[in-house]
């Protein structure tokens, strides 16, 4: 199980974060109809550092039903879990916390938060690291691990836990370690977590996989919503590595991409629209989102509105993006599909500047861009990132 981001309320709506409480506790129960020797879940299990109590009672409970169970829960800190405590000067994270509880509770051995270490939990090694930025030596943090492993035992099954974008396993701005640099290792199963959808690569024997979010986290997951949310039920044994998805049901989403010369191509698509949306049953009332490319004597403004206006009695929430294009704009090819991340990329790639301060750059542009912050929390979110570097 991997990126739940309890406590974030997508759209600012009520409903979205109870959505992400909902998928939670359907991953629980998914979890607990397997009867697994071990729960891993590899990040994010929060959306802040300073997760909303709402948020922390939720998460609490949720996992409070799997060590209830004598089930063991391996969990490792995600990005967004890892914060600047500037009174004591050292990172903070609402996983130490929960930890507490849990040792209060008497369920101390069963909630095994790896930051970073290896741990024998029955008859497998478990070893995993939190989330690390860019310029870390995540390579040297998987060899260690990796030793590690192997004195507590030679001969077992070994899972490696990882929070990271993997250069060879997704396509990503900002991959920080090589997928090569991790299949050198000796583990067996590697689980990550930081992209959300699902990827499940095997290599001979062993596998590597994210096993994605557990709801539609970032709008630019939106597009590949259909596909679904899932969790992982992972067999190890001698004869080689079973992996079963298991799918989530989430909040149904809507994306259209359309290129609109005038007013009846307008028209034409809010018909097909509100056909798709009243033809078939959903569960629960869809998230409409939609890209438009305004041609002509298409005024700005008015799609959206048209749209809104249209569907907002048939849907929970509706996202319209639209941008113009231009005669010069065709001439030139600029509708090449590149988007903004790229776009981005090359210009920080382009200007004279040390490594270590262009990584800085794409880390900053993501907690905007990608992982939404805004205001205070983007502000927090920098300073993270610059007392990681410091």
């Amino acid at each position: 199980m991997s990126d739940n981001h309890l406590g974030k309320a997508q759209f600012h709506l009520a409903e979205r974060e109870e959505d992400l409480y909902k998928a939670f506790d359907m991953a629980v129960d998914l979890a607990l109809q397997q009867d697994p020797d071990l729960v891993i879940h590899t990040g994010d299990l929060f959306d802040s550092y300073r997760p909303h109590p709402r948020a922390f009672v939720r998460a609490f409970e949720g996992l409070l039903r799997i060590v209830e169970r004598g089930i063991p829960i391996a969990i490792i800190e995600g990005n967004h879990e890892l914060g600047p405590d500037t009174v004591r000067r050292r990172m903070a994270s609402p996983l130490i916390n929960l930890r507490k509880l849990f040792v209060r509770l008497g369920y101390g051995k069963l909630f095994v938060r790896l930051g970073p270490g290896a741990v024998r939990i029955g008859d497998v090694v478990v070893a995993g690291a939190p989330y690390a930025s860019r310029g870390v030596k995540i390579a040297d943090t998987v060899e260690s691990l990796d030793r590690k492993a192997k004195n507590l035992c030679e001969s077992c099954p070994k899972v490696l836990m990882l929070h990271q974008g993997v250069r060879g396993m997704i396509k990503a701005i900002y991959p920080e370690v090589d997928f090569s640099e991790i299949a050198k290792s000796s583990f067996d199963y590697v689980a990550m977590g930081h992209y959300h959808n699902k990827v499940v690569r095997r290599s001979g024997n062993r596998v590597f996989a994210y096993s994605g979010s557990t709801e539609v986290i970032e709008t630019r997951e939106i597009p590949l919503a259909g596909e679904g949310k899932y969790v992982l039920s992972v067999e190890i044994d001698r004869d080689g590595i079973d992996v079963e998805e298991l799918r989530l049901r989430t909040r149904p989403f809507i994306y259209f991409s359309e290129t609109l010369s005038n007013t009846q191509d307008l028209y034409v698509l809010i018909e097909r629209l509100k056909k798709q949306l009243t033809s078939q049953e959903f569960d629960g009332r869809p998230v409409v989102y939609g890209k438009l490319s305004l041609k002509g004597d298409v005024r700005p403004g008015v799609p959206t509105l048209e749209i809104r206006r249209a569907l907002v009695d048939l849907s929970l929430y509706v996202i319209v993006r639209e941008s113009r294009i231009t005669e010069e704009d065709e001439e030139r090819g600029l509708l090449t599909g590149v988007g903004l991340e790229e776009l981005v990329q090359n210009a920080i790639a382009s200007l004279d500047l040390d490594q270590e301060v262009r990584s800085l750059a794409l880390r900053i542009f993501d907690l905007w861009y990608r992982e939404g912050k805004r205001g205070e929390a983007f502000v927090k979110g920098v300073l993270g990132l610059m007392e990681e570097g410091s």
